[in-house]
This record gives C-alpha cells, sequence and structure tokens, in this order.
C-alpha cells in the first residue's frame, strides 16, 4: 500500500508539472504572438503624408535645374490608456532599427530628424540625417523642433526621403510645381519608388518600464505622380505587437 501510495504521489507530481509546463508554454507563445494588452501608453494613429520637391543646384545655364526628393512626412500619435489605471510618466520614445525591407528601384532612402531653423518642420539637410536613433524626450510640454513630447502623450515626427531620385533641368517650363508632379516630368514611375520600411519604437516610462514594437510603412502613399500630394491615417494596429524589455 505504501508503494502504491507513493507512486500515485510522483504521478500526480508528474501531471502539475507537466500541466503547468504547458501552461507556461502556451501562455508565453501567446504572448509572443499577441504581446502586451494593457500597456499605459499605446499608438492612437500614425499619418503619412507624401510628396515630392526639388532642390536648385548653383550656378547652372538651364532655367530650371534642381534634385528632386520623395519625401514621406511620418506622425505618430501616442495616447494614454485609459483603461490602465496605475499613473506612468513619458520618459522618451525611441525610434531605431531602421530597416529597408524592399528597396526602391531608384534613389537612396535617408530618415530626416524635425528641424529648428526655418517655419517648415522638416529640412533635406545632412546635419538632420538620423544615422541610428531617433530620441523624443517626455516634457509637461510638447515641441516636436526640439525632439521633445508630451509626457502624458503627444505626437512624434520625422522624414523618410527618397533622396536625389533625379536632376532635372529645363528651359520650357513657365512654372514648377513643387509636389509628387515633377517625377513625372522625370519620366519616374510609381513603380521606381515602391518601397517598405520597417523601425522598432519603444516606449519607456520614467517607472524604467519599456514596451517596444515594431512598425512597417508602404511608401509613398497613393499615386503622387498623378496627384501630387497624398496622405494616410492609419488607426488600426493589430499588426504591431508590443512586448516588454
Amino acid at each position: 500500500m505504501e508503494v502504491s501510495r507513493r507512486a500515485i504521489h510522483i504521478v500526480l507530481i508528474i501531471c502539475i508539472i507537466v500541466a503547468v509546463a504547458i501552461f507556461v508554454g502556451v501562455t508565453m507563445q501567446r504572448y509572443e504572438i499577441e504581446g502586451e494588452k494593457n500597456m499605459p501608453f499605446e499608438l492612437s494613429k500614425i499619418m503619412i503624408f507624401s510628396t515630392a520637391e526639388g532642390f536648385a543646384n548653383e550656378k547652372s545655364d538651364y532655367k530650371w535645374d534642381f534634385n528632386i526628393f520623395q519625401n514621406n512626412d511620418i506622425y505618430i500619435s501616442i495616447a494614454k490608456n485609459d483603461d490602465y489605471k496605475k499613473t506612468e510618466i513619458i520618459d522618451k520614445i525611441v525610434i531605431d532599427n531602421f530597416s529597408i525591407d524592399e528597396k526602391p528601384k531608384k534613389g537612396e532612402l535617408v530618415v530626416y530628424k524635425p528641424n529648428i531653423e526655418t517655419a517648415t518642420p522638416f529640412k533635406c539637410d545632412e546635419k538632420y540625417e538620423v544615422k541610428d536613433v531617433l530620441e523624443f524626450t517626455g516634457e509637461t510640454e510638447a515641441n516636436v523642433e526640439k525632439l521633445q513630447i508630451a509626457n502624458q502623450g503627444g505626437m512624434i515626427i520625422f522624414r523618410i526621403s527618397n533622396k536625389n531620385l533625379h536632376r532635372y533641368q529645363s528651359n520650357d517650363d513657365k512654372t514648377i510645381v513643387h509636389d509628387g508632379t515633377l517625377l513625372a516630368k522625370a519620366n519616374i514611375k510609381n513603380e521606381d519608388i515602391k518601397c517598405k520600411v520597417s523601425f522598432d519604437i519603444t516606449i519607456e516610462l520614467k517607472s524604467e518600464k519599456k514596451y517596444k514594437g515594431t512598425i512597417t510603412l508602404e511608401l509613398p502613399e497613393g499615386n503622387i505622380l498623378k496627384n501630387g500630394q497624398e496622405s494616410l491615417e492609419i488607426t488600426n494596429f493589430d499588426d504591431v505587437v508590443f512586448k516588454r524589455i
């Protein structure tokens, strides 16, 4: 009888261990697929504005002589989660690990941070290029030019440009409109500039909690060769999985 009881106990212990292991495994697998379900702050909206513009070349014999850039301005809104009952404060938002998943057939992709020199939010200048990491610090008031986001949620912005797509030279045009129709003038096709990029976004809190997810975007939006400018608003983020790090 004693041996039988011991055997039963051993079997029960083994069953409990197996059940716990299965539960942990299923939970971990579910977390890998679904990620965090109740973050203090979450993505609320992404806006993409796509167009093109020309940058004049000096000392030219042509009436119009400029390099064409195709620009995609990215606006990411981060909002406080009303279902999260504890108080948290944003320490910083980090954008990094930029990756070109599908390269455009023409041009070179570059990321630019906002500038503080002009009235427009972006300036395609080498000193504003993002080499590795773009950080927005959490402050009491937002200031995107100074790379500051409100610590209870706000907006971060940056630009992804396809630079030096074409050098356009002409003496025939009476006027030039600096938008996506410039690409059509340069005989560039939509399939020449289509690309897919991804990057990581990390929400870091004063409590030292960190949540990281990956965002993938197809650029440029719409048919800018025909319409000049296009925009897209994204509010569904089922494909963006955030995890604690």
